[in-house]
């Protein structure tokens, strides 16, 4: 198959890990893979790296006529199959390019558990765009169908997202000494954006009930974000500058999570939880918010603990509870690398896509 990607992102996050994971994987099967995108965003530049066919686009409004006439043009060229959007402003502009070059494969994938609304724009594009949507989770499936009645349910597939079930190995623990953090230490890991959406606010209010009980626990937040500025400002008024530590953006995350000794995501909603499963694959427990996807991803009591969004005591007894048990959470962690194994691995992934495409191409469906 000939497939090509459209996403508009200009930053780097979970769906943009998917979307080269999706690139490499497909590209080894066999598959002839493209990408449009921002040009000099981080992923055109890890995928032109990959040595992959990319397009630089300058993305505007959702309906620009000279965006969707060069994208045609891209199309035709490179007799393009399969188009498989990432956000809703790619599917408005890509899915129509896709009609006018005669392409009737557009994969819409769905990566956010966000209503739709209910405006001609998104029934034109979900119905008559795409001719399948690819969901990450059922919560994803589920808030779909609830905001937009007029979806036929038939059209959505889910598809979980995947990720190399190999364990990394900290052969040092060089990120230790790199932080000043003492090998005996507990450390607690959040990888993700340091976003509101994240549920960070309700983490630094847990930290605070935890240090007092846990004194010499260490939190490691790994990620940039808007809400920099006010961690920086909260750390300094409580005094916890030994306490929680800003890691920035890393290049290293599995090597880091398999040092630590459980992973935190108290998100409000999420898109799939990237992070919770890469820790899950290192044989670390996570404790997430019972939000989105992460009860799908994390089961409760058996490879992690579950607490209700927003409820930083409840976040901080779970955290106290597998700090103190290191028993519990070394069984957590197991659990968790079979369940990736299972549920969640890159090939997976791919064999779901595969799929999917192929039925969009089948003659049936003509």
């Amino acid at each position: 198959m000939r497939i090509l990607f459209i996403t508009s992102i200009s930053s780097w996050g979970g769906g943009e890990v998917w979307l080269m994971d999706m690139l490499h994987g497909l590209r080894a099967r066999g598959h002839a893979v493209f990408l449009l995108c921002r040009g000099g965003s981080p992923v055109a530049d890890r995928a032109q790296a990959g040595g992959f066919a990319v397009f630089p686009i300058r993305i505007g409004g959702d309906l620009d006529p000279l965006v969707i006439a060069r994208s045609r043009r891209l199309m035709i060229a490179n007799r393009i199959e399969v188009v498989c959007t990432n956000t809703d402003k790619d599917l408005r502009f890509g899915g129509l390019a896709a009609r006018l070059a005669g392409i009737r494969a557009v994969v819409a994938s769905r990566e956010v558990d966000f209503p739709l609304k209910d405006s001609w724009p998104y029934r034109f594009a979900y119905n008559s765009l795409a001719s399948a949507i690819a969901v990450n989770s059922r919560a994803t499936r589920d808030t779909l169908l609830s905001s937009a009645p007029w979806l036929d349910p038939s059209r959505l597939r889910v598809v979980y997202k995947g990720v190399d079930a190999t364990p990394h190995t900290a052969a040092t623990l060089s990120f230790l000494t790199e932080w000043g953090i003492p090998e005996g230490d507990p450390t607690v890991c959040f990888v993700g954006r340091l976003d509101e959406q994240k549920g960070l606010i309700y983490l630094l209010e847990a930290w605070k009930l935890l240090h007092a009980i846990i004194p010499h626990a260490r939190l490691l937040l790994v990620g940039e974000g808007k809400l920099r500025p006010f961690i920086e400002e909260f750390v300094a008024h409580h005094g916890l500058q030994k306490n929680i530590i800003l890691a920035g953006f890393r290049n290293d995350v599995r090597l880091l999570l398999s040092s630590c000794a459980v992973l935190v995501l108290p998100s409000l909603w999420e898109g799939f939880g990237y992070a919770a499963v890469e820790a899950m694959a290192e044989g670390v427990p996570v404790v997430a918010s019972a939000a989105s996807s992460l009860p799908e991803v994390v089961e409760d009591g058996k490879t992690g603990l579950l607490f209700p969004p927003r409820d930083s005591a409840a976040l901080a007894d779970a955290l106290v509870r597998l700090l103190r048990d290191p028993g519990l959470a070394r069984r957590m962690g197991h659990e968790g690398a079979l369940r990736v194994r299972k549920l969640f691995t890159i090939e997976t992934m791919l064999d779901g896509f595969e799929a999917l495409f192929a039925e969009q191409l089948a003659p049936s469906r003509t």
